[in-house]
């Protein structure tokens, strides 16, 4: 048992030196980010054996609430359920150490936005919140809310109260979270934004997929796209292997916290690769 253990600690290590040189070496990185990379700010995932989404009630849960479906007919429930069991703990979240770490990168290895963008799946605007920029937010954010008649942003008074849906000024409608439910399309900006910064990619460029199975389309396609382009996939995952596995050139198997900093130490010279 004691062999296995260092044979995989061996093999990690390899994989983050791997992982290193290639993003040392390359011109642009794209970070293409899911779930699982909010995890370590205790944000829980929902895919998976403990997602929120698992299971008969996770699926109901779902339906009703990832849906237009209960937004429409009880949106007074749907609200309050919103607002405690997945706003909440978003609210009171912080950025993770790997979260910062990537920052960092963006900021001393790329120079800033013009060679190193964020394509993300959350809703949870963490890569902001860690100071990143140019984070194309495919599916919207908790953080801002939109009128659910006439479409109008709106910023409520917070904390949000789970017993009263605020409603629009301009229309008297109920305000909703502006994020993308499953059935409804994808912010034209923010996948305009995606597909921008992938296809500025080329070969020994690099795409860090981080904390994400990648089952979720049309945003599943990114890293396939990325790949056919020429750029080096290198996911971050705890759960290994991952539906991307096929694509994938490097993986490094961890928590994003841990994997993340030591990554980008690394890359920047400022850790000895071995």
């Amino acid at each position: 048992m004691a062999q296995v253990s260092l044979q995989m600690a061996s093999a990690g290590e390899e994989a983050l030196v791997r992982a290193a040189k290639a993003i040392a070496g390359a011109q642009r990185c794209v970070v293409f980010s899911g779930a699982g990379s909010s995890a370590d700010s205790g944000i829980g995932t929902f895919r998976g054996t403990d997602g929120t989404w698992s299971g008969i009630w996770g699926s109901l849960a779902l339906l009703w609430g990832g849906t237009p479906i209960g937004w429409r007919w009880t949106p007074g429930y749907v609200w309050s359920r919103f607002v405690l069991d997945f706003y909440a703990p978003i609210a009171a979240a912080e950025p993770h150490a790997g979260l910062h770490a990537l920052t960092k990168l963006q900021r001393e290895r790329f120079q800033g936005a013009a060679r190193m963008q964020f394509v993300t799946m959350n809703v949870d605007s963490l890569h902001q919140m860690a100071g990143s920029d140019a984070v194309a937010e495919v599916h919207g954010s908790v953080q801002r809310f939109r009128c659910s008649s006439c479409g109008n942003r709106a910023s409520p008074q917070l904390p949000l109260d789970a017993k009263r849906q605020p409603r629009c000024e301009g229309c008297g409608g109920r305000m909703r979270p502006d994020v993308t439910l499953f059935l409804e399309g994808l912010p034209e900006d923010q996948w305009d934004a995606a597909c921008t910064a992938i296809g500025a990619l080329r070969p020994g460029d690099v795409m860090l997929v981080v904390g994400t199975s990648s089952v979720v389309y049309p945003a599943a396609h990114l890293p396939s796209d990325a790949k056919r382009r020429g750029a080096t996939i290198i996911e971050f995952n705890l759960d290994v292997p991952s539906p991307l596995s096929d694509i994938v050139d490097i993986s490094v198997q961890g928590r994003a916290c841990e994997t993340l900093p030591t990554c980008v130490k690394m890359a920047l010279g400022q850790m000895r690769m071995e």
